[in-house]
């Protein structure tokens, strides 16, 4: 029988942020290339004929490192793509529950009865896969092993299709950790059986699931464009808070000149977020003139103290990444001397030292295209 080995990617900028990356192609955590790291040494001693990828760069990269040990090019194929999320895509999933109630509820319910506009069903995306998956088996040959990389909703159809449980019994699959591994085996006729899946175990528990299966409503904030002058009350209060954590006196006319000078300019540089309809936190960035064009610095980066350090920050730093890509950005830039909040989130993402402008440092927003030739 030929041995396939389905892993998940490692973690993403979307994992972290809490946004529907599926088809946009995200930027790989540091936590995502640890994870990479992991898993290469656990593969170090396993044979493989060959190695495949979805062309998402966050499974690119978490083939890369066990193809280059191995000697093998990745084999890209589209068919290991994750399930579309359709109008959806690069949403926050706490602004899917608010703007898209019934769809969001389905989705939570019975994924498998996705109705949100432009997505794709997980049978046709288990279908797709088990046809990839059984083109690799003949391509590595009856007694050959291969590795292939993919995503948490294509893995969990696929093995409740290869199982024989009807798709509404997909929830039972849950979503594997970042790199967890499932090994599939198919014999000459084409028929998989699973011999284990999502195993982590290659993972110590500080890169296994951040969010340690909470439920959506307790994790996803909803992160929105300050509604101004509507929301001044609580933007000044969150500033405040903020000013008294970075142990420095609130000068409340300044900030709200800067404010409304920034808002005039860039209305969605100013975001409020929410859980549950609860206020927690605040974003403001901005173009520093200093700076080269394009790199635009996070000025104040504030959650309330009883969501700091649990990855709430995140997804505030999310939502200014959506913001600037839309805009056409280059780089999203942060302090090395914030809050401890805004260095831990900082901390999360691989970002670069910023030549010429000491105490800052930066990441940019866009993905490197696919080096490997891509077929279906």
């Amino acid at each position: 029988m030929a041995k396939i080995y389905l892993i998940r990617h490692c973690e993403s900028e979307g994992n972290a942020t809490r946004r529907t990356q599926a088809q946009v192609d995200a930027l790989v955590t540091a936590k995502g290339y640890e994870q990479s790291e992991m898993l290469r040494r656990r593969f170090r001693d396993i044979p493989l004929d060959a190695v495949y990828s979805s062309d998402s760069f966050r499974s690119v990269m978490t083939a890369e490192p066990i193809a280059k040990e191995k000697g093998l090019p990745i084999r890209v194929r589209i068919s290991l793509r994750e399930v579309t999320t359709g109008v959806w895509e690069d949403m926050a999933w706490g602004n899917i529950a608010s703007e898209y109630p019934e769809a969001n509820r389905v989705w939570a319910d019975t994924p498998w009865e996705n109705i949100t506009p432009g997505a794709s069903t997980f049978r046709q995306v288990a279908e797709n896969t088990i046809h990839c998956l059984r083109r690799i088996a003949t391509e590595v040959g009856e007694n050959g092993a291969a590795l292939a990389v993919s995503h948490s909703c294509t893995i969990k159809a696929t093995l409740c299709a290869v199982l024989g449980k009807p798709i509404d019994h997909v929830k039972e699959f849950g979503h594997g950790d970042n790199t967890s591994v499932s090994l599939l085996n198919v014999d000459k006729d084409g028929n998989i059986a699973v011999e284990f899946m999502n195993d982590d175990s290659h993972l110590p528990s500080r890169l296994r699931r951040a969010w340690g299966g909470v439920a959506g409503s307790e994790i996803n904030m909803a992160v929105s464009p300050c509604r101004y002058p509507e929301q001044k009350e609580e933007l000044l209060r969150l500033a405040a808070m903020d000013a008294q954590e970075r142990g420095v006196g609130f000068d409340e006319s300044l900030f709200l000149r800067e404010t409304e000078a920034l808002l005039a300019e860039r209305p969605a540089h100013v975001a409020l977020s929410y859980l549950n309809g609860k206020l927690t936190g605040f974003i403001r960035f901005w173009q520093d003139p200093n700076m080269p064009k394009g790199d635009v610095l996070i000025r104040q980066l504030y959650m309330i103290p009883e969501l700091q350090g649990k990855g709430y920050g995140e997804q505030l730093f999310g939502y200014a990444c959506h913001v600037l890509r839309y805009e056409n950005q280059s780089s999203v830039v942060m302090s090395e001397c914030g809050t401890d909040e805004e260095k831990r989130v900082a901390g999360r993402f691989v970002m670069n030292r910023m030549n010429g402008f000491p105490g800052y440092q930066s990441m940019y927003l866009y993905c490197p295209p696919c080096p490997y030739p891509i077929m279906a």
